[in-house]
């Protein structure tokens, strides 16, 4: 019943790992409800700190949770059912119990990649965030991450802009969404997707609790993404679960010497596999799932094509709702540039080249503004930037600042 699974779960002195070594020892959460002393004293590999919690048989509290669960609209999966994804249940410390808002999508036939990185994040990593997350979601994975300020913010941003679910993995309780500035967000990932805690409604919040979660956030995914960490981050600690996991970690490249990417770096070092889009973070994964994805860059339709083949509405993320101004400040992307009418481009130009030309004025820009701007991959603009220098129509300035020429 489910009832003894939200009691195994609360069991004080038994953490996860300890819970999954007695759900392998006796199979279910029925069965080490019904232990008696005898049965834990005599069974090799009980641990004597697992006695009382187990042979306390008092339902109240996991009572409580039930009906607090169907106050706040909140749906329970345990270890045990068929929705439970497979590479969360096949870690070491897999949650007993977890608790969500929305709709949970099947995700073991699916491609779900973490995007991760530092709460207090430059304006790259904030524009790369959004990036790379649409890209990916567009393409057909779905999106992973923990709903924190920065990094975390950003990406779940860039999932909903697409068809696909998004998953917010949160380090409170169920019904206690922190940041308090996010709720609009977890609103929204509640109609697109599902917010997902281990923590039931009521739970207390400690400190430990965030990187705990982590493992969750990993574990879900088939590969970890570390858009921006400095060294000490938690986005750290969920890459080495990733590794602990057997998953892939992917990093993006930073500049030298910035404290933003000295753990980037770290990975880079460690092995992490270097990417500069989404797409080469998906591409990995085309052979094991035929079918599910397709490069988002090259399928204007890909939209519908998932709208149907889920069942979703369209438009998923409606043209009504825009981000708040903080979060344009965020980002930092300027006024929309006075155009100079007299300077047209050559008619042969190419379409990204030409997309880019118009962005340009005499007014010096930041290629992060450009980028910002255009809603194209940076190694895009960057080879668009490239071609226009050549072609004498762009020059570029100290500090990676471009003007028309």
């Amino acid at each position: 019943m489910l009832i003894h699974w939200i009691w195994l779960a609360t069991r004080n002195g038994i953490g996860s790992r300890g819970q999954a070594s007695l759900l392998r020892m006796f199979g279910t959460a029925e069965n080490i409800y019904s232990l008696t002393m005898e049965q834990c004293v005599t069974t090799e590999g009980f641990m004597k700190s697992w006695l009382e919690p187990v042979l306390d048989k008092d339902l109240s509290e996991a009572d409580k949770i039930l009906s607090s669960c169907d106050d706040f609209g909140v749906s329970v999966l345990t270890y045990a059912d068929p929705l439970y994804p497979k590479r969360l249940r096949n870690i070491s410390d897999p949650p007993t119990v977890l608790y969500y808002r929305g709709k949970l999508t099947n995700l073991d036939d699916e491609v779900p990649i973490a995007i991760i990185g530092t709460r207090q994040c430059s304006t790259y990593g904030l524009l790369h965030a959004k990036q790379f997350s649409k890209l990916i979601a567009n393409s057909g994975g779905i999106v992973v991450s923990g709903g924190a300020r920065g990094i975390d913010t950003m990406a779940i941003k860039g999932g909903l802009d697409s068809s696909m679910p998004v998953i917010c993995v949160i380090g409170t309780a169920i019904d206690n969404y922190y940041p308090k500035e996010n709720i609009w967000l977890f609103r929204e990932v509640e109609r697109h997707g599902c917010v997902i805690s281990e923590y039931p409604p009521g739970a207390k919040t400690y400190r430990s609790s965030f990187p705990q979660r982590n493992r969750i956030i990993s574990g879900l995914s088939v590969g970890a993404l570390v858009i921006e960490a400095p060294k000490g981050s938690g986005a750290l600690i969920t890459a080495s679960h990733a590794l602990e996991q057997g998953r892939d970690v992917y990093t993006i490249p930073g500049n030298i010497g910035v404290k933003h990417y000295e753990g980037n770096l770290d990975l880079l070092r460690d092995g992490a596999m270097l990417v500069t889009n989404g797409w080469e973070v998906l591409e990995n994964y085309v052979h094991l799932y035929p079918g599910k994805l397709a490069d988002g860059r090259q399928k204007e339709n890909l939209e519908v094509i998932f709208a149907s083949r889920y069942g979703l509405s369209l438009p998923i993320y409606s043209p009504a709702f825009t981000l708040p101004e903080s979060d344009k400040k965020d980002v930092d992307i300027p006024p929309q540039t006075t155009y100079i009418k007299e300077k047209e481009p050559p008619k042969d130009l190419p379409e990204e080249e030409n997309a880019i030309y118009k962005l340009l004025s005499d007014e010096p820009q930041h290629m992060d503004q450009i980028v910002a701007q255009s809603d194209m991959e940076t190694s895009r603009v960057i080879s668009a930037l490239t071609m226009l220098q050549i072609k004498q129509l762009a020059e570029k300035q100290s500090g990676n600042y471009f003007v028309r020429k």
